[in-house]
């Protein structure tokens, strides 16, 4: 059940962002901008993980840091665009949203992988 929860926390909590984007008065578009980005970017990150296994460790960490700064790029530059070109209040809601759920997505990954290495007491390290 806990694995379960650090793996979907990102997408339990880009869904309770949505009523607090409401009650706050925002505009749900920057909110649905912001959580598509999100869940993107994601699809992407766990696509890059999968493609990197069976690869080199400096082959795979490549793949991974290329990865993860072209979807920071990307991302950014989406941000900028809509908040430029459509609406500054979606733009900076989307922004929001995405950072939240981005953030807890890492901590969720974070945690998961703490537990996967734990190493049991009295095991030889």
């Amino acid at each position: 059940m806990a694995k379960a929860l650090l793996s979907g926390i990102g997408i339990i909590v880009g869904v309770l962002t949505l009523p607090i984007v409401l009650v706050a008065g925002g505009d749900w578009s920057g909110w649905f901008i912001g959580f598509l980005l999100w869940c993107v970017n994601w699809g992407i990150s766990i696509t890059t993980a999968k493609w990197s296994f069976g690869l080199s460790a400096t082959a795979a960490v490549g793949m991974s840091g290329v990865s993860f700064i072209a979807r920071a790029w990307l991302t950014a530059l989406v941000l900028f665009v809509i908040a430029l070109r459509y609406s500054e209040e979606a733009g900076l809601i989307a922004a929001g949203v995405f950072i939240t759920c981005f953030t807890f997505d890492l901590l969720g990954r974070t945690a998961l992988y703490a537990q996967r290495s734990r190493v049991p007491k009295g095991a030889p390290q």
